[in-house]
């Protein structure tokens, strides 16, 4: 069996207006927006395959002391994709076809800016929320498909439906983010298509967190360009983590303890007349042959949802698709998640308390 944990052992604490205090605290990440707010979040999506493979998901934060030679080298060693001509990247990302070039870096500052002001404001107005969710889970026979991400001929085909919950659990200037499944019973679903060798994946309503103003830091960004999404002109701005810097990183452990650290870059397209991130691409910054993974690409468009009751809409996922390739064992093992949200609104429970005649 191979077992992937992922550690979280960072706690962002406010302290005044100039930085943060670091404490230990396991499982959770709070990002300190230091104006007005703590929030707390657990970052990265929950992956479980019940085929050889059992993955658990959280986040980490490693000083740079702690890292091991290779991550301290990493960020000169790897050359993410915005490093790459832009005409080549078009041919490795299909979603980038018909995007006007950007001429200079000039409006990157302030695209940053205003998109991590609103990145926050979601965290900060964040409700209960309930949702339809139809997930369709595949295992397939290794090929690529356009875009170079792993795919192929579908061996075997899951579907499943279920309540998909966001909840915020505040405390005075701190809030907790969480987000699980239930079935129609209300019973927590935790691992659907585990037992039939699937891979489960979620925590997609968190993905904009790379952009929040808290953790801008520790990520290289290129204003690719301008490019049209349905009837929205939108900012097309490529992110790369930096691994000697980044505080938001997976640690997956291996088959004999092998621990690796993983790191994501991506691309967000922001719609120019509001700074929303509209749709997201991230991949793994490089393979990791030390445990077998060595492609994982999530694409998700986000949907607007408002509430009478909730001053800002909530820009939550509507369309995510998830290709995982593990190529540590023959035949090589290749996963495809498509996930389909819809019907949200506000989730409230109440109480009722019933006394004896």
């Amino acid at each position: 069996m191979l077992v992937m944990s992922y550690h979280s052992n960072t706690d962002f604490e406010r302290t005044s207006k100039k930085g943060l205090a670091i404490v230990d605290e396991p499982a959770r990440v709070i990002i300190t927006f230091l104006r007005s707010f703590i929030l707390v979040t657990q970052l990265v999506p929950t992956h479980v395959c019940s085929d050889k493979v059992v993955l658990t998901t959280a986040v980490s934060y490693r000083p740079h002391a702690q890292l091991s030679a290779s991550d301290q080298n990493m960020d000169m060693q790897l050359h993410p994709y915005l490093e790459e001509p832009l005409d080549r990247l078009v041919k490795r990302i299909p979603e980038l076809r018909g995007i006007s070039p950007a001429a200079d870096q000039r409006e990157l500052a302030m695209i940053l800016q205003r998109t991590g002001t609103r990145v926050d404001e979601f965290f900060a107005g964040m409700v209960d929320v309930i949702g339809r969710e139809e997930i369709t889970q595949e295992r397939l026979v290794s090929t690529n498909v356009n875009g170079g991400m792993p795919g192929g001929t579908i061996q075997s085909k899951e579907r499943v439906r279920d309540s998909y919950l966001i909840l915020r659990r505040a405390d005075g200037t701190r809030a907790q983010i969480e987000e699980f499944r239930m079935d129609e019973k209300g019973n927590r679903m935790d691992r659907p298509g585990l037992d039939k060798g699937f891979f489960m994946t979620s925590g997609f309503a968190l993905s904009s967190v790379h952009f929040s103003s808290a953790l801008q830091w520790d990520s290289r960004f290129l204003h690719l360009g301008d490019q049209k999404i349905g009837e929205r002109d939108t900012y097309v701005i490529a992110f790369a983590q930096l691994p000697s810097e980044a505080r938001n990183t997976v640690t997956m452990e291996g088959q004999g303890g092998v621990k690796v650290h993983m790191f994501t870059q991506g691309i967000a397209w922001i719609d120019k007349a509001n700074f929303q991130i509209v749709q997201m691409r991230t991949d793994l910054l490089a393979p990791r042959p030390e445990i077998g993974l060595a492609e994982q690409t999530t694409e998700i468009t986000f949907g607007e949802v408002r509430f009478a009751d909730v001053p800002i809409p909530l820009w939550l996922p509507r369309d995510v698709s998830v290709y995982i390739k593990f190529t540590s064992a023959a035949p090589i093992q290749v996963f495809h998640n498509a996930h389909h949200y819809g019907d949200y609104r506000r989730f409230r429970v109440s109480t009722k308390i019933l006394t004896p005649n």
